[in-house]
């Protein structure tokens, strides 16, 4: 009997064990979803939190669920630090919780352009520019396109759920959120233009540049590719190509000497980006 007793023991313990690893995986599960798809970005910053900051938040957590689980938290912060623990997801997705409403907005912002980057509006467009359209024209245009493009786009449900928990009920947040990443994508867009569309403008018009009848910029920015295709027989700028071989390499040994200049401008300025950091 005693054997018999000690089995149903083992036996319950077991049971009620893997009832709470079930239970943290289907807590992890729904952090990951409410989180956006992924709960790095937040843990990182969480564990960036100073004592002080970290000692209001087990404050509240104490309040809530109990002097017990908040001794555990404190005790186990260093070992989920380095790795040593992992975080289950119950005690997260509690923990998690308590951060939006004492988050600075900046955080806010730098927390929902991590999935924007990855998940936000991606457009591909090429314009035929002619040699005498002015650089402010051309940054209209590209302007112009990714406003319609950001307005066009369908709030994906990684980001919308992101929305939602760092702004934690409130709606005004919430907008403001979007208002940061419809501005944000706006300015990429525009800066990119900005810095590379004069440097084939000024070259194209410069002694070197006369010569060449055709030329190509693409603008890699962000998810948006704008390719700009420079014909000295064009007027203005339009969307589209007039050309009907594209991928065709150039027989023209201009435009191989601009396709290099080209290259050894944006390598330059890659190599500079570089090492400034």
């Amino acid at each position: 009997m005693a054997g018999r007793s000690r089995h149903r023991s083992t036996y319950r313990h077991r049971s009620v064990g893997m009832e709470r690893a079930l239970q943290h995986i289907e807590d992890a599960k729904r952090l990951s979803h409410e989180l956006g798809g992924t709960d790095k970005d937040v843990k990182d910053y969480f564990f960036s939190l100073s004592k002080p900051q970290l000692d209001l938040i087990l404050k509240e957590y104490g309040q809530i669920h109990g002097s017990s689980p908040k001794s555990y938290a404190e005790n186990a912060i260093p070992k989920w630090r380095s790795g040593e623990v992992k975080m289950s997801g119950t005690v997260a997705e509690r923990l998690f919780k308590l951060l939006p409403p004492r988050m600075p907005i900046k955080k806010k912002y730098e927390l929902v352009e991590s999935l924007w980057r990855n998940l936000g509006p991606k457009s591909q467009k090429t314009y035929t520019v002619g040699y005498d359209t002015s650089i402010d024209q051309i940054i209209t245009e590209v302007s112009n396109h990714a406003d319609k493009v950001i307005e066009d786009f369908a709030i994906p449900e990684n980001i919308e759920n992101r929305f939602k928990w760092l702004s934690a009920g409130d709606v005004n947040v919430r907008q403001e959120l979007l208002n940061h990443l419809q501005k944000f994508e706006r300015l990429s867009v525009l800066n990119g233009a900005r810095e590379h569309v004069p440097t084939i403008i000024e070259h194209l018009n410069s002694p070197d540049g006369e010569a060449t009848k055709s030329a190509t910029q693409e603008l890699k920015v962000g998810n948006h590719s704008i390719r700009l295709e420079f014909e000295k027989s064009h007027s203005g700028i339009s969307e589209g190509s007039i050309r009907k071989h594209q991928n065709k390499p150039s027989s023209s040994s201009d435009d191989s000497v601009f396709g290099w200049v080209i290259l050894l401008i944006v390598g330059a300025g890659i190599l500079y980006f570089l090492f400034a950091q």
